[in-house]
């Protein structure tokens, strides 16, 4: 609970003194305060899970008794029967005021838990104190006995049991990388062309693919030969689709029951009856049917992601709102009339309140990695439509507003900035900014659009219709744009790049030889030797992650099955091909590239005092890094102080940046998807800096193990972009931010008190200007005081709806850890 605001505070008081949480309280209907402050919290507090969240063994069981009940039917028919069991048997519950359903757990205090995804995850759930249900003793045995069934056969032990040896003991040293190669863990795409655009309901898709299994089922008893073989695999994709679609249509008429009954036998309240019918009606029409309005568009857009993550756990959430739900907005409120713009403000701040409600579990290295949410719920506003015209409207605006009344840290905005975007919507984004939410983060439109067609082959059109893939890379919704399964574990942990160079591959934190021996660095005679060094251990571990996920891609539908994703894919309805499959798709592969910067200002380091200046030999210096700087404290100071440091506009530091991703473009272009396209980076962190600070070694730039990193992306390191902002402006504006990498994350700080009213306006729109001029596709802020953040460190307890922006997400500030929080408030304050 949120502690109350002096009674006699008005919210003018309150907003001049920029207390924009108190602000959100007292502005937010009554309704909104009920479903923000009842709802459970999901995300990790730092790496533990709060008080009173369970683990869902109701789910987890259903699925595991219907798996073992049909073990002679193909995956993606098994799959299929297992998920429909779950859709029509597990407890479902309509919450107080609610005016849309559905969550993929069976309580509201409960997290799903991915039973069939990997063994490693099942026994740290075992072994995770605090979230089995009562009686504790019975949960633990029902927990064991659901491992013992899975263990060895679960999506990931299958594609660990066949790969590479050493690739697979250097990619589970967790070292390198992390993440999974099997889309039981991932970031979906939706085909919203196929479904929103399209006017689709599930009835809809079914008859589509009744059709199309009539057509097959002719080639199958005409003249025989090779081509029909595969067609008998296609039939038993088809119906696995049928059977989950049929499914999901009958868990949403639970729904309506359920509101029904609740209206006629429970209901006192005239108006809540009412609310309740309406819950029926719109649950009776969707997804069964394409919606009508803005509340049966919404809640058919929520049945779709939930039925999505009772099928796999999934760590994004790519959606565009307000491009797609913007015409029945448009409709109720402006033409009909049947909502006033509050009720529909209403509607759209509580169906965000649902998607920051939707938690599953999750290994402590991904908590500790996102800390505070489960996972990026980054949804794109703005943008153009496909001719290129301002795709901006009226529920752009009033998902911008909700934001700012709801302030929860999932689900967060990218707004795709244009030159013909109206003040008035720009204005919006940068209030919610003021009031510290840490988003939208700003994308140059453009750019991206660009970026899209040059790496992966997008058409225009298509191009135009991008939505956040997860943090950041943009990915078309259309046919053969979207992006069905982005397997995450082409995650690189880039610092060990420059630490293997050094280190001749050798890793002296986890005690094994991991990358190449590329030398002993005692003996490099110039920085020439260093770099190419760096050059064969950045080949080495992006081929090795980029394998991985390449194989878990390409055995996913013998492995896993996507049977509800498929169904929702215009590709596979018409193939009968797991949606997983690359047969058809144009692919939007990147490797994110965590702890990106520490190679840049390390080499440099090098580069400068080593080489150039000849101050200190590099023997000395590999002395100092495999003591962890211990003992050397002035020669550490010298590297942070005198050494070079990205963003401040040194074509020294510079330089080398560019070098490095070009480097790194160059070989992108040479790995390949199972698509066929390349492999381009993506600098960015989430909260990986922390996750990896004990894992990764000392390096040249000063840092010490188990010293935080980089904030991550482009960023400069905390506190050493001394020349303000136009010089980091300028620094990442020398990157190409169409051929040098997929999208590069720009963290930045800015002062609440200078940009208060009309004149802070000006000055950050002017500031938006110059990032746009300059070609840098991401920029987002951190704009929450220091007094505030340590008054939220010294009370949590007041402070529980202050926000911040960690990498490429948010989090409520009290719900990360003190490391985090620090290395946040070191982030340099900049005054434009």
């Amino acid at each position: 609970m949120v502690a109350e605001p002096a009674q006699d505070q008005s919210v003018q008081e309150l907003e001049d003194k920029q207390e924009w949480w108190w602000v959100a309280e007292k502005k937010r209907s009554k309704r909104l305060d009920y479903l923000r402050k009842s709802i459970w919290k999901k995300g990790a507090l730092g790496g533990n899970y709060a008080p009173g969240i369970k683990l869902d063994l109701e789910c987890a069981t259903l699925f595991t008794d219907m798996w073992k009940f049909w073990k002679y039917d193909p995956i993606m028919m098994r799959r299929a029967k297992a998920i429909a069991h779950v859709l029509d048997k597990k407890t479902i519950f309509i919450t107080d005021h609610a005016q849309l359903v559905g969550y993929f757990g069976s309580l509201p205090n409960t997290i799903m838990w991915r039973v069939d995804g990997a063994s490693m995850v099942n026994e740290e759930a075992y072994n995770e104190p605090g979230i089995m249900p009562e009686p504790e003793n019975e949960s633990l045995q029902k927990v064991a006995e659901l491992n013992d069934y899975w263990a060895g056969q679960t999506a990931v032990d299958k594609v660990a049991r066949i790969l590479d040896p050493e690739d697979a003991v250097k990619f589970l040293s967790g070292a390198i990388g992390w993440g999974a190669p099997s889309s039981a863990y991932g970031y979906s795409g939706k085909d919203y062309e196929y479904l929103f655009a399209g006017r689709r309901g599930f009835e809809d898709i079914i008859e589509e693919i009744n059709a199309a299994i009539e057509k097959a089922e002719d080639k199958t008893v005409g003249v025989p030969g090779p081509e029909i073989l595969d067609i008998y695999d296609r039939l038993q994709n088809w119906d696995a689709m049928i059977l989950v679609l049929e499914a999901g249509i009958r868990h949403a008429k639970r729904y309506a029951r359920l509101a029904r009954t609740m209206a006629e036998n429970m209901e006192t309240d005239e108006k809540r009856r009412e609310e309740l019918l309406k819950i029926a009606e719109t649950c009776e029409r969707v997804p069964a049917r394409a919606p009508r309005n803005l509340q049966e568009s919404l809640q058919y857009d929520h049945f779709i992601q939930i039925f999505a993550r009772t099928e796999a756990h999934e760590g994004a959430w790519p959606a565009r709102p307000d491009y797609y739900h913007g015409p029945y907005y448009d409709k109720d409120v402006n033409v009909d009339k049947t909502l006033t713009k509050e009720d529909a403000l209403d509607l759209v701040g509580e169906f965000m309140i649902r998607a920051y409600e939707v938690g599953g579990f999750a290994p402590r290295w991904a908590r500790e990695g996102l800390q505070g949410i489960t996972g990026t719920w980054v949804w794109t506003l703005g943008g153009v439509n496909k001719d290129g015209s301002d795709a901006c409207n009226d529920l752009t605006v009033a998902f911008l507003q909700a934001a700012r009344l709801v302030r929860v840290s999932n689900p967060t905005f990218g707004f795709r900035w244009h030159p013909k975007v109206k003040d008035e919507v720009l204005r919006e984004c940068f209030e919610c900014i003021r009031h510290g939410l840490g988003y939208p983060s700003m994308r140059n439109d453009p750019l991206l659009i660009q970026n899209a067609m040059h790496w992966h082959g997008h058409p225009l059109e298509e191009a135009r219709t991008w939505v956040h893939q997860a943090c950041m890379s943009p990915c078309p919704t259309t046919k053969h744009g979207v992006q069905p399964m982005r397997m995450a574990s082409a995650t690189a942990n880039c610092a060990k790049m420059v630490e293997y160079a050094l280190h001749n591959g050798y890793d002296h934190v986890v005690g094994m030889q991991m990358g190449p021996e590329t030398g002993d660095a005692a003996k490099f005679h110039d920085f020439e030797d260093l770099f190419q060094a760096w050059v064969k251990q950045m080949e080495w571990l992006t081929s090795l992650l980029v394998r991985t996920v390449n194989l878990g891609r390409y055995k996913d539908p013998e492995f896993f099955g996507r049977p509800f994703l498929s169904g929702m894919s215009e590709r596979s309805v018409e193939s009968g091909l797991d949606v997983v499959s690359p047969v058809g798709d144009r692919g939007n592969c990147w490797v994110t590239a965590f702890t990106w910067v520490e190679n840049i200002d390390s080499l440099a380091a090098v580069k400068k005092l080593v080489f150039d200046d000849k101050k200190y030999t590099m023997e000395q210096l590999l002395t100092a890094l495999k003591a962890n700087w211990d003992g050397y404290e002035e020669m550490r100071l010298d590297f942070v102080n005198n050494a070079p440091k990205w963003g401040n506009d040194d074509d020294y530091v510079d330089d080398i940046m560019l070098r490095c991703l070009r480097e790194t473009a160059r070989h992108s272009r040479v790995m390949k998807c199972p698509s066929g396209n390349s492999w381009p980076i993506l600098p960015e962190n989430v909260s990986g800096n922390i996750h990896y600070a004990s894992i990764v070694g000392a390096l040249p730039n000063g840092r010490r193990c188990g010293d935080a990193l980089y904030d991550g992306g482009i960023s400069p390191g905390p506190g050493l972009d001394k020349k303000g902002p136009s010089a980091v402006l300028k620094s990442c504006g020398k990157i190409d931010h169409v051929s040098d990498g997929r999208a590069f994350l720009l963290n930045q700080r800015l002062s609440p008190t200078q940009l208060a009213g009309e004149k802070g306006y000006q000055l950050w729109k002017a500031y938006i200007r110059t990032w746009a001029d300059l070609g840098l596709d991401h920029v987002q802020f951190n704009m929450v005081s220091d007094e505030t953040l340590r008054a939220a460190q010294k009370d949590p307890e007041k402070y529980s709806e202050v926000i911040v922006r960690v990498a490429g997400y948010s989090a409520h500030f009290v719900d990360i850890s003190r490391k985090t929080q620090d290395n946040i408030i070191q982030r340099t304050v900049q005054g434009i």
